[in-house]
């Protein structure tokens, strides 16, 4: 769905990574997913693994997840140039986060999340971010704001420093079943980065009898935003809160036919 559903209700599993105060106004009491994802296989060639889950206990909501990434391998060299070996660069993200319904339709959440990353032996990379935001429930629609990936900046074991895509959010996410055999769900996120570009996500998916769902989405991202415009289409399958999603991106050079698949359970 084009990365939008930040104000989603309905996919909690990896709230850790965005937004928790949409778990407590959830109808899943539990949701867990892993995803394998092959990113820009025509570029930079990386394999991500991610995971989450989220449980509601009264007014609250709790979840946490982690994710890791891994680069195309490459050659090493010593200070002559001679080959020394291979080394593959990696990313790794854990990070928890809590939800708490202060009134019957509107809710606050917070994030916290570790990020590292290395480049090479030497050279790595690490920053601690958070997340914060409120979301109300009016009847189908999902409103929320928030800020998000505000913390500390990147900082590299020779002492130099980055700052992190730190943004205001916005998100809508509206969802209703029109009868026992079709539903359709809208989502919209607009991130205004304080770097000062802006990235915007819609996304629409239809599902048939709550067990087989067909997704589209896009991207859009100003020319030095994180990630670029893309388009996304995928498909879902659903059986006793086992689902089964494959996502494929297109529309952009860079990261062009990148795909994802995800396993998750619910209840």
């Amino acid at each position: 769905m084009g990365f939008a559903g930040v104000a989603s209700g309905s996919e909690t599993a990896y709230s850790s990574f965005r937004n928790s105060s949409v778990i407590p106004l959830s109808g899943d009491r539990f949701s867990t997913g892993f995803s394998y994802q092959n990113w820009a296989p025509d570029g930079v060639k990386t394999s991500n693994m991610n995971f989450g889950a989220a449980f509601k206990a009264g007014r609250f909501g709790f979840a946490v997840g982690g994710a890791y990434q891994m680069g195309e391998e490459y050659t090493t060299a010593d200070a002559s140039g001679n080959p020394k070996g291979t080394f593959s660069p990696n990313d790794m993200i854990v990070n928890g986060g809590v939800g708490l319904r202060i009134l019957d339709n509107l809710s606050a959440g917070a994030n916290m999340c570790y990020a590292s990353q290395k480049l090479s032996d030497d050279n790595s990379y690490s920053a601690i971010a958070a997340d914060f935001f409120l979301t109300y429930r009016l009847s189908d629609l999902n409103i929320t704001a928030g800020v998000s990936s505000i913390g500390s900046s990147v900082k590299s074991d020779s002492g130099d420093s980055f700052s992190l895509p730190a943004s205001a959010t916005i998100g809508a996410d509206w969802a209703r079943q029109f009868s026992d055999s079709h539903g359709l769900r809208l989502a919209v996120d607009v991130d205004c980065l304080f770097s000062g570009n802006v990235t915007a996500a819609a996304g629409a998916q239809y599902s048939f009898k709550n067990m087989l769902f067909a997704r589209a989405g896009y991207h859009f991202g100003t020319k030095e935003a994180v990630l670029p415009s893309f388009a996304t289409v995928g498909l879902g399958v659903r059986f006793f809160g086992v689902s089964l999603d494959f996502a494929y991106l297109t529309g952009n050079d860079v990261i062009g036919n990148s795909m994802t698949f995800g396993l998750g359970y619910r209840f």
